[in-house]
């Protein structure tokens, strides 16, 4: 929130002369103004010229306005607050107390007391606050991120609070985004450096195995020919050995199958190659965008990893769908459930390639299972089907 926004709420509590307060909403004073001369700020037509004039200045600058009288309840609301908020009209907001419309719920949808409530502390207090992140409840019952302060102004009533207020979800999404991007950034860096180490230490050395045993065989092709023959099968036996090795690495790294056959053949593959029972309930969707597709298919293999290794789960189900626009992908396993992002089990970073792809991943994992993992990924442009 900008200082000018500050500023504007913090001037309302030096305003001369008392504004009257009804039970329903500002009021004061006999003149009648046309319903247009508000300039897009909702108030009574009775409103005194000056509280009038400064409210729609403080609304000039504030994102969304709000008043709330000595008791709490919303006064006075500018046309951005009406919209914020998810209402259709003001009349169903003037008049009701404040925090238990707005502000009655934490982020995790537990009750918030209003004893500890700070957005209507100005009011008893006299002093100006600003919060740089709190969350209001729209009509629906989902919340909305905002920033606010909130000042005190005396009204004919008592004292109560001005609060101007932004909407702050895309300043979010775009900083869950920037720290989704680091954090996989992070992780590819964590895979190269898996990725050397397993060559190193493993396909390179039988190569260098392969290579001492095959100049050993050299060596003795003249003088002992049965021994250098024992060499070269046993260099041919690493050889395999080796490249086998390469393959499997390769195959964590992109599986061979999903560019040349596509997402289903794919996802069918990783099935039987699951130490897990996978179904696939899937019909052919052709070709997409290898972006999607490598998103979908890395998504499900984290999955049935995960419900083996983490949930105990004896059966897992992968059911894909496409629309002209999106690819949905869901997986179902019958583990133990409570599963959570961030809980240590890579669900994090298959949001995060959700998310870098512009789509969605859910979870709902009660205790007890099942554990459903539903990603949603928009497919680039027109649908990419190649058959």
């Amino acid at each position: 929130m900008s200082s000018t926004m500050q500023g504007a709420a913090a001037g309302v509590a030096a305003a001369s002369g008392p504004v009257g307060v009804g039970p329903a909403g500002l009021s004061g004073g006999d003149a009648q103004r046309p319903a247009g001369d508000n300039g897009g700020v909702i108030a009574r037509p009775e409103l005194p010229d000056n509280a009038e004039t400064l409210f729609r200045a403080v609304a000039a600058v504030a994102d969304a306005l709000y008043v709330a009288d000595a008791a709490g309840r919303i006064a006075f609301l500018n046309p951005a607050a009406v919209t914020i908020l998810g209402y259709a009209h003001e009349r169903e907001l003037l008049g009701r107390p404040s925090h238990e419309t707005i502000h009655y719920l934490r982020p995790d949808g537990s009750p918030f007391p209003a004893a500890q409530c700070p957005l209507l502390r100005p009011r008893l207090t006299g002093e100006t606050l600003h919060l740089e992140h709190d969350w209001f409840v729209r009509k629906d019952g989902t919340q909305v991120a905002v920033s606010y302060s909130s000042a005190p102004v005396d009204l004919t009533g008592g004292r109560g609070a001005v609060v101007a207020f932004r909407d702050i979800s895309d300043r979010l999404r775009l900083g869950e985004v920037q720290a989704s991007r680091a954090r996989i950034a992070k992780a590819a860096d964590d895979a190269r450096r898996t990725i050397e180490r397993d060559l190193h230490d493993g396909a390179q050395q039988q190569f260098v195995a392969v290579a001492m045993r095959l100049e050993s065989a050299r060596r003795l092709i003249g003088t002992a020919p049965a021994d250098a023959a024992r060499l070269v099968a046993t260099a041919h036996a690493d050889l395999r050995e080796a490249i086998a090795e390469l393959q499997r690495l390769a195959h964590g790294i992109h599986p061979a199958e999903l560019p040349k056959r596509g997402l289903t053949a794919a996802l069918r593959t990783l099935a039987r190659r699951s130490l897990t029972p996978v179904d696939v309930k899937a019909a052919d969707v052709g070709r997409l965008h290898p972006e999607i597709e490598a998103t979908a298919y890395y998504i499900a293999a984290e999955a049935i990893t995960n419900a083996g290794k983490h949930a105990s789960a004896g059966y897992v189900e992968i059911a894909l769908a496409c629309t002209s626009d999106v690819l949905q992908l869901t997986v179902t396993d019958d583990g133990v459930g409570g599963a959570a992002f961030g809980g240590g089990t890579g669900l994090q970073g298959l949001r995060d390639r959700a998310d870098a792809a512009g789509g969605h991943l859910t979870l709902v994992s009660p205790a007890g299972g099942p554990t459903v993992l539903t990603a949603d990924l928009p497919i680039p442009g027109s649908p990419a089907v190649q058959r």
